[in-house]
């Protein structure tokens, strides 16, 4: 069984940008063309780690 990322990470910004990748590519499924994470730009990078802070609090409960 594969242990729980949230509940095993040591590393909160490690675990931020991995969810903030996984965010943004359950967005880009939407697009034609769509536009790796490392490619993103600061900004879109910015506003989906704010994203991964608020989803890890709401599962941190």
């Amino acid at each position: 069984m594969a242990r729980c990322r949230l509940c095993t990470s040591n590393d909160d910004q490690a675990l931020i940008e991995y969810l903030a990748e996984k965010l943004w590519d359950s967005r880009m499924g939407e697009f034609e063309i769509s536009t790796p994470w490392s490619e993103a730009g600061a900004f879109w990078q910015a506003k989906f780690r704010e994203m991964a802070v608020s989803a890890r609090l709401a599962l941190m409960g």
